[in-house]
């Protein structure tokens, strides 16, 4: 992973940002090593398709498409859809859906590349969308509203509209049963939908000023969330039961605010699941939900990274990767395997806890990461975590 949280932040980015936006890629594998390149500036969507072949890339210059095992931008969707706000991918990989801060949802044959047809009902600009996993629905939100498109009519031409929020909806995520769509606004408030009955289950909130990133867990059970722009709370990740509405736990090594979140297949976590976050701390931070622990930190990023997505586990034991977008276009490919996901004292990412992550981690005194311990500073205390263990 869109929407008034896209408005707010690329206006912020146009301040920072050269005029010129990077469009040429170089190639790359997915399967080899970690690889870089230039991706569009601006990036505020990364999706890969279900089956694991395509890569879509949305950012204010339109779509891209890039095929994963040559690394080759094949398409880029026609101008029309310039300055793309949100971005999903139907479960069959039929249909890519989109919008570009209007109040129309363009939905695209994947492999034609064609406009199939444009869904209009919202008022308001949409600014965030997402298929349910059993491809039966497609949600879209915009200005206190959110709207249900079912997919198995022959005609897509009405859709439920589902009322509840007081602002700006800024995302969506169905549960991987479908049963659950979650929805989340502008001012820290997340509703909980019964699919089924589109009725309201629970309304949560969280004390920061915008929610912007939810991910469920592969059992449908826990709802993780990210915001910003609150002082007290800008960089904490909050996990909710869905069906209490409790808060569970709250994950806080982050520095600065978490944009995009993502749990991995279960084979990358000590307890068989594992939470990816991205922050403006320039770093991605892998946690188990589990035993609530810090697995691993990314930290060589060069910009705040703002949207995260893992390759779905189609290509075998080599095919696991997590894709990342940062704030300078770049474009990032790092294989995954279970045991680097479980050994977060190796702070330089080789597979090997050694003298090495010893040296990096004394050389980081008195800075906020490698944290090993959460502590929110670099000090004794990390590094006789990697002491602890070396050649275990």
């Amino acid at each position: 992973m869109k929407y008034y949280r896209i408005f707010i932040p690329l206006f912020v980015y146009a301040l920072l940002l050269p005029g010129s936006f990077a469009q040429d890629v170089t190639q790359w594998h997915v399967f080899k090593g970690n690889k870089t390149y230039p991706g569009p500036t601006l990036t505020n969507a990364i999706v890969f398709s279900p089956d694991g072949t395509q890569l879509a890339i949305a950012g204010i210059n339109g779509i891209t498409l890039y095929d994963t095992y040559t690394g080759e931008a094949f398409a880029l969707l026609p101008s029309l859809i310039r300055h793309v706000t949100a971005l999903a991918f139907s479960p069959d990989n039929r249909i890519i859906a989109s919008t570009n801060e209007s109040s129309t949802i363009h939905l695209w044959n994947a492999q034609t590349r064609e406009n199939i047809t444009n869904l209009i009902s919202h008022t308001d600009p949409v600014v965030a969308l997402a298929f349910s996993p059993d491809g039966n629905m497609l949600a879209s939100g915009s200005f206190k509203e959110i709207r249900l498109w079912d997919l198995t009519l022959g005609q897509i031409n009405r859709a439920t509209v589902l009322r509840g929020h007081r602002d700006m909806v800024t995302t969506l995520a169905f549960s991987p049963d479908s049963k659950t769509l979650a929805s989340a606004s502008f001012y820290g408030t997340i509703l909980l939908w019964d699919v089924e009955t589109f009725q309201l289950r629970h309304r949560l909130s969280a004390p920061v000023d915008s929610i912007q990133a939810l991910a469920f867990s592969p059992d449908s059970q826990t709802l993780a969330s990210g915001g910003y722009w609150n002082s007290d709370a800008e960089s904490t990740i909050r996990v909710w039961h869905i069906h209490t509405g409790q808060l569970m736990t709250t994950f806080e090594n982050h520095t600065a605010p978490v944009f995009a979140l993502a749990f991995a297949p279960d084979v990358y976590g000590i307890n068989g699941i594992t939470l990816a976050s991205a922050g403006w701390d320039n770093t991605i931070r892998m946690w188990d939900p589990h035993t609530e622990q810090l697995q691993a930190i990314f930290g060589e990023y060069t910009a705040p990274v703002l949207a995260l997505a893992f390759l779905p586990d189609v290509h075998g034991s080599d095919g696991k990767a997590l894709a990342t977008a940062s704030l300078d276009g770049t474009i990032q490919l790092r294989p995954l395997t279970a045991r680097l996901a479980r050994m977060p004292s190796d702070v330089n990412n080789d597979g090997v806890v050694n003298i090495l992550d010893l040296t990096f981690v004394a050389s980081r005194f008195g800075q906020s990461s490698p944290d090993l311990n959460g502590d929110g500073i670099v000090n004794v205390l990390d590094l006789v975590l990697v002491a602890q263990h070396i050649r275990q």
